[in-house]
């Protein structure tokens, strides 16, 4: 991406009920302050731990449930203690929990927050060999990259406004387009991705996704979709888009439609700004962008790093320090360019108006974290 874009957890009102007597009851039952006692607005848990927290106004109360997106997951009909625990075995993700209060089965009082159920397990330390460098085009603004059938291909956007975004098959000994196929202002490109005979390529605000005839490079068709896109890959069956947020969205390469969200986690939080994607066995390779301007929940996770997603269940397995790479190339900015090449089992990263493409071979250290 080449601008900011704010994206926030949409955050539940807190709604608070004040039960009062008909006549002349005591003081203390005319007002009851119920819900979590503690005011933050996200509770975290690791996938299948327990989620512990205090109800304040719980000894008022005679039964309290708890509701998670809308459907009751938990009741206490003995709440008095104030103090609950419960086992969280619940897919990676961010949900809406609200407690909520009764006294002789009139509800009362309730309070809503967030609950994000992260991964179990700490991520891998991932380290790189470098085994070469390549030749790439100073004058793309790199969003997509793919190698295909042993051919390099990449996909530009339009920073200037000047009808730059396009997609191209690439000369991996010069960077240069061996041809290329342009799309008109003012088009926004972004990422892309091959599959079968068709080179799928998304557009950033335009909302639409372009299919282009591998072979001929002509448009066959074109999908349209709500939100941003941002970056593009596939599983061999259905196309996995990246929009900017926390999410991996899976599409059906002959509609569009959406087929399932993936929320994208670290043992510590929310992994947001997903960008550029690739798929290598079994796993998704991500880049991050533009992070030190949009709070991460884990602050390991920067611009600096690559992360490698097990998408069946959202976990991040694997972070990759590129920082070295980065200060090598004479444009600085976002390894926006991620291609596994089959042939010699490596990746090449590239970024927006880099020099050079990196070639290197990724390989598992360490558990971060530990000595």
């Amino acid at each position: 991406m080449n601008k900011l874009y704010f994206i926030s957890i949409s955050i539940p009102l807190i709604v608070l009920f004040f039960s009062c007597t008909d006549t002349s009851e005591s003081e203390e039952n005319q007002f009851i302050e119920f819900g979590f006692e503690s005011n933050r607005l996200n509770y975290s848990v690791k996938k299948d731990e327990i989620l512990s927290f205090v109800c304040k106004g719980a000894k008022a109360m005679d039964v309290i449930d708890l509701y998670i997106n809308g459907t009751k997951y938990e009741t206490w009909t003995d709440p008095s203690s104030g103090a609950f625990q419960i086992d969280i075995n619940m897919s990676l993700g961010v949900y809406s929990m609200e407690l909520r209060g009764f006294q002789k089965n009139k509800l009362v009082s309730a309070d809503s927050r967030n609950l994000i159920v992260n991964a179990a397990e700490k991520p891998l330390e991932l380290i790189y060999d470098l085994k070469g460098s390549h030749p790439h085009s100073t004058t793309h603004f790199t969003q997509g990259y793919e190698f295909y059938n042993g051919k390099l291909f990449e996909s530009t956007g339009n920073p200037n406004n000047d009808g730059s975004t396009k997609i191209a098959e690439i000369n991996e000994k010069t960077g240069l387009s061996v041809r290329e196929k342009e799309q008109p202002n003012p088009i926004f490109g972004e990422g892309i991705t091959i599959l079968g005979s068709h080179i799928y390529q998304i557009s950033w605000r335009d909302q639409k996704c372009f299919v282009y005839d591998l072979n001929t490079f002509e448009l066959d068709t074109s999908f349209m979709y709500q939100g941003e896109g941002w970056g593009l890959c596939n599983d061999g069956n259905s196309i996995i888009m990246s929009n900017g947020t926390h999410e991996l969205v899976y599409r059906d390469p002959s509609s569009f439609n959406v087929i399932k969200r993936i929320s994208v986690h670290t043992d510590k939080g929310l992994v947001t700004n997903l960008n550029e994607i690739e798929f290598h066995n079994g796993r998704v390779y991500a880049n991050v962008w533009m992070s030190e301007q949009r709070r991460q929940q884990d602050p390991s996770i920067d611009l600096t790093k690559i992360v490698e997603i097990n998408p069946k269940e959202g976990s991040v397995t694997g972070i990759l320090d590129i920082r070295s790479l980065i200060e090598m190339s004479k444009k600085k900015g976002v390894p926006n360019g991620i291609a596994y090449r089959k042939s010699s089992n490596t990746f090449w990263l590239t970024g927006k108006y880099w020099n050079e493409a990196y070639e290197v071979q990724i390989k598992a250290k360490s558990i971060l974290g530990t000595p």
